[in-house]
């Protein structure tokens, strides 16, 4: 199946925190049930990457209906991707490798040549998928400003930043 990936609209912030509620459960089957149970991204968040960043949703071309969306705005010299969600029942089909390219193209018109994120390294769906995408791990020497910021925040939302890493996709 095709999907569409066009921006984010302005009153889907449910229907993304749908996606995101639906994508966590599969953080159930390996234990991390606090990440099943997290609230999902602040919908004032995503209007501000929307209208300062990237904000990309994967829709259904039948009835444009939201199923996976991408949060990605600059950070210390990159494009920072803060969210990717795929919801429940639609993974394996492509859709975050087409939300990382439309990210990629975000980049590209930002005038910047790499991508960032950070991500459960022990994780299938998360830091060995990202590899096969070609990002790779940074070492903490590689660590700008920014991520050592996001890691101290990481931490202070409970998250296990001891499974965490950032890594990064050069795009030249």
């Amino acid at each position: 199946m095709d999907f569409n990936i066009r921006p984010v609209n302005f009153d889907e912030a449910d229907l993304l925190a749908d996606v995101e509620r639906s994508a966590a459960q599969r953080f159930v089957e390996i234990g991390m049930q606090s990440i099943a149970e997290a609230e999902p991204t602040d919908p004032e968040f995503i209007g501000t990457v929307a209208a300062f960043g990237g904000a990309f949703v994967a829709a259904r071309p039948e009835d444009d209906y939201p199923v996976g969306f991408i949060l990605v705005g600059l950070l210390d010299k990159a494009a920072h991707i803060y969210e990717i969600s795929v919801a429940e029942g639609y993974g394996r089909q492509g859709i975050g490798r087409m939300l990382i390219e439309e990210a990629s193209r975000f980049a590209g018109a930002e005038g910047v040549n790499a991508l960032t994120l950070s991500t459960f390294h022990n994780v299938a769906w998360n830091g060995p998928l990202y590899e096969q995408l070609g990002f790779r791990y940074l070492s903490r020497a590689e660590w700008t400003p920014a991520l050592h910021i996001l890691h101290k925040l990481e931490k202070q939302h409970g998250l296990d930043v001891e499974r965490r890493a950032f890594m990064r996709l050069d795009l030249e």
